[in-house]
């Protein structure tokens, strides 16, 4: 008997456990079209469709999948919550540095992450 119950306590320890981290984290995932070409970090890449996948983390930090729907490619870009007002739905914002499109930002309805 006493075994029986240190396994359910196991288990209900690990049920719980996993339930909050699933609390902690949301994902969100689409098909865009971005009709210019763009930078995320020292990767280039040209005006067309794309995968991204946001996964966000209780910690504040959140990443981003971007994924090159003709070529397969992906990168993955670690984000940190910024200062910045959220939005109503996710917005990807860009910056224009020398003639240049960089993606400087991602804001989602709870915050916005750079």
């Amino acid at each position: 008997m006493k075994k029986f119950i240190q396994i359910s306590a196991l288990l209900s320890f690990l049920f719980l456990f996993n339930v909050a981290a699933s609390f902690g984290q949301s994902q969100f995932g689409t098909d865009v079209k971005i009709p210019f070409a763009f930078n995320v970090g020292d990767q280039s890449y040209e005006a067309g469709n794309y995968i991204l996948k946001f996964e966000r983390f209780s910690s504040g930090a959140a990443t981003l999948t971007i994924q090159d729907t003709k070529t397969d490619k992906t990168q993955v870009v670690l984000m940190n919550a910024g200062g910045e007002a959220p939005s109503n739905e996710i917005k990807l914002v860009f910056d224009t540095l020398e003639g240049h499109r960089y993606l400087t930002k991602v804001r989602t309805p709870s915050r916005s992450y750079a």
